[in-house]
């Protein structure tokens, strides 16, 4: 008699960094799975380096890539700086693209992530607007 195990998937629960009360339970907003992912990511990619305390090789230099030309050439730099923060600093992701638009008549640049959670099939692509203003 074989005994089947189901194994299910790692939920992935972070909180919300916005601190902003669940408007049902007036708890902190909890973020799960790929909301949770994203919310990582983009922090990932928005803290600068030796910004987070106790962890000074978190985070990217995309903040100093922002007050450059919104061209070609900065985009490719932005794509290679947001690859080497989220493979050093994301081990929940396996990431499948960075594509990263430069829009200069908005002086901003549309940024879109395609990864794969581990443990998981589906492909989930995550979109950011980096402009030079918070």
């Amino acid at each position: 008699m074989a005994i089947q195990v189901n194994k299910s998937l790692k939920e992935f629960v972070d909180l919300s960094l916005s601190f902003s009360p669940h408007p049902l339970t007036g708890d902190i907003t909890v973020l799960r799975d790929h909301r949770a992912i994203n919310a990582a990511l983009k922090n990932c990619i928005m803290i600068a380096v030796e910004e987070k305390p106790f962890n000074t090789t978190f985070g990217s230099q995309i903040l100093q890539l922002m007050f450059e030309m919104v061209d070609g050439s900065t985009a490719s730099m932005l794509e290679e700086e947001i690859r080497r923060s989220i493979n050093y600093n994301e081990p929940r992701v396996n990431l499948e693209d960075v594509i990263v638009d430069p829009r200069p008549e908005l002086n901003e640049f549309k940024v879109e992530i395609k990864y794969l959670i581990v443990g998981y099939e589906e492909v989930i692509t995550f979109t950011h607007i980096l402009s030079p203003t918070r």
